[in-house]
């Protein structure tokens, strides 16, 4: 079952490849594309390439602090380098499988095998899920306020790809509020929706599905305790989610300015893609294959200029994904393959 969704997370990889190469093709930026990549300012591809490090960085960070403060582990470079593990294992996962379903139960072994219990692992990747989604939701939504004006003037379609990737994301942070203060609702809700679906012959066995579903509601409201046992941790770990959103989507503007173009602010295009971000979080193929190139062409394109636009797109994904892709795939491998003949430290 793992190889066949290695084998698909990889049929998706290569379609998104091929989606790129044919908007290319389409638009007759293949035979542009040499020309252009010579006037590329390359110490901006340097900065973006830089940013998805520091965006790594904040990452583990805050998967250090969520261990020492589960676990009472005392601060050591043993437990960052388990975080940063936890990390790019995580990342390689996630962009492989389709809605990032890979990554958390890989990180969940890792920790494992670091003698982090089942409970306590499950309780960081937890919080963790919570602080990035309640972060990346109330983010965006803050910039499509701030913004309003950039939402309003999007179009080909754009508006409702933007407010569809909002709704989806506020439907997700009122299920996580539920959880929190009131989960006999949700609970009642879950069992009628399971009900439904039973009737509808969806679903074959409505009680066990309920049962999982309890359990899982249950370890995230355990979860939204601790968090909210201290405030001032939470509101840190909020506060550093906001900065690792920002500095992930900066890469668009560094590609932007690589190609010697001017204009656009800064903030416009932070928050053009955070939009597109919230707009195919929940596509559910390997690192949202097609989605991801469509959104691009659809939301940023009114920035490039018509013959460089499938350059930008090419030169941000390929930052943005297969970079990730490949740097934390070779990690994930030198970890587990070289990692237990102790090269690196345990």
């Amino acid at each position: 079952m793992k190889n066949k969704s290695k084998v698909f997370g990889l049929i998706f990889i290569i379609i998104s490849a091929i989606i790129m190469f044919l908007i290319l093709f389409k638009n007759n930026d293949l035979v542009n594309l040499f020309k252009i990549i010579k006037i590329i300012n390359v110490k901006f591809i340097i900065s973006a390439i830089l940013f998805i490090f520091i965006f790594w960085l904040l990452e583990a960070f805050m998967i250090y602090s969520l261990i020492i403060k589960f676990t009472n582990n005392k601060r050591s470079i043993k437990n960052f380098w388990l975080a940063v593990k936890v990390t790019m294992i995580g990342q390689y996962y996630s962009n492989i499988t389709p809605l990032a379903t890979g990554g958390q139960p890989v990180q969940l072994l890792v920790l494992k095998d670091d003698d982090i219990s089942l409970s306590n692992g499950t309780a960081i990747l937890i919080s963790k899920f919570l602080l990035f989604q309640i972060g990346v939701t109330i983010y965006s939504c803050i910039l499509a306020l701030y913004k309003v004006n950039i939402l309003a003037n999007t179009y080909n379609g754009a508006s409702a790809f933007i407010i569809m990737g909002l709704t989806l994301n506020m439907i997700m942070l009122t299920f996580i509020i539920l959880i929190a203060f009131n989960q006999q609702i949700l609970l009642k809700f879950c069992k009628k929706l399971f009900g439904l679906l039973y009737k509808l012959k969806i679903i074959k066995d409505a009680e066990t599905i309920m049962d999982k579903t309890e359990r899982f509601i249950s370890e995230y409201k355990e979860s939204i305790g601790k968090l909210n046992e201290d405030y001032w941790f939470t509101i840190k770990m909020f506060a550093i989610t906001f900065v690792q959103l920002t500095v992930f989507f900066s890469t668009t503007f560094f590609v932007y300015k690589s190609l010697n173009l001017s204009g656009s602010k800064f903030l416009d295009i932070v928050c053009l893609q955070a939009f597109l971000y919230m707009a195919v979080s929940f596509i559910p193929t390997p690192g949202t294959a097609g989605a991801s190139e469509v959104g691009f062409m659809l939301l940023l394109s009114p920035l490039f200029p018509t013959n460089i636009i499938s350059t930008a797109l090419l030169l941000w994904r390929g930052i943005s994904y297969y970079f990730s892709l490949i740097f934390s795939g070779i990690f994930s491998f030198l970890v587990t393959a070289v990692g237990k003949k102790k090269i690196f430290i345990n």
